[in-house]
């Protein structure tokens, strides 16, 4: 058998201790706050901290996409050394980041006579520690390729945000509808759709409501993987009382909370929190 190994790039937003007991090679993304460049990987907690401080007391945050010969610098020693390579990334629908990689990873993989897969999941951040976690109890190479697709449209995903400016300044929101929201405290609830892209399922109002509309979607869930990330940035204590309305909706749930990184939570800012599982 072909020896394996997992790329993801820094938006998937991966727990280090999974990144480590994996070995799972992630690819960076340039970031800004205020006058600090760097490059983010994975951070530790005083590292988000501090940019989760910056970005509340008003600094601006920029991020990159991963380029091609960004993708071409990660993967190629790892083709060298006779490696098939699957590779994880952020949705198509969000930036051409996956295209980047896709095409650097076909290239590569044509030239050193490999494989290279790269699903354009339509998933962000930490959901995809459930597809990795997937691909590594099926182990072979091809089957992956052939069962990720259907597998990947039983993950879902959702969030709301504490504050509307962020997807006002990505774009995703109108500034009338960015003041009107605000005034009447309206949290909206955010999927990833069919193409990959967030979109507005429902709205709320109050931060309340919308953690409790994310607890009632486990309603959904695979009772044969009991299991529910919880993600959220820089709002540990919303994450875990979303954690105990989970618990209360459905009793003998498993949880996981994961902080996010830099890259997605420059876009949906400060606050957001989210929650995936494997639907039935």
């Amino acid at each position: 058998m072909n020896k394996v190994i997992y790329f993801a790039d820094a938006t998937c937003d991966l727990p280090v201790d999974f990144i480590k007991k994996h070995n799972i090679q992630i690819i960076g993304l340039r970031y800004s706050i205020g006058e600090v460049d760097g490059w983010f990987t994975t951070a530790d907690q005083k590292q988000l901290a501090d940019f989760y401080a910056r970005m509340r007391k008003g600094d601006t945050a920029s991020t990159s996409l991963v380029l091609y010969d960004d993708a071409v610098s990660a993967f190629e020693p790892f083709f060298r050394q006779g490696y098939d390579i699957i590779h994880f990334g952020l949705s198509s629908g969000l930036a051409k980041t996956y295209e980047n990689a896709n095409n650097a990873g076909i290239d590569l993989a044509k030239k050193y006579g490999r494989k290279f897969y790269a699903h354009d999941t339509k998933c962000v951040s930490a959901m995809h520690v459930i597809l990795i976690e997937y691909c590594l109890r099926i182990g072979d190479f091809d089957k992956i390729v052939e069962s990720l697709p259907a597998f990947c449209k039983t993950v879902k995903a959702y969030f709301t945000v504490e504050d509307l400016k962020y997807l006002h300044k990505s774009g995703r929101l109108s500034g009338a509808a960015k003041v009107i929201g605000g005034l009447m405290q309206i949290k909206p609830i955010i999927k990833v759709d069919d193409d990959g892209k967030l979109v507005t399922m429902t709205k709320k109002t109050g931060r309340l409501q919308s953690i409790q509309f994310l607890a009632n979607q486990v309603s959904q869930i695979d009772t044969d993987h009991p299991t529910v990330f919880i993600i959220h940035a820089d709002c540990l204590d919303d994450a875990k009382l979303l954690e105990q309305k989970v618990r209360e909706h459905f009793i003998g749930v498993k949880t996981t909370i994961i902080q996010m990184g830099f890259i997605i939570s420059t876009h949906t800012g400060p606050g957001t929190l989210g929650l995936g599982f494997i639907s039935k």
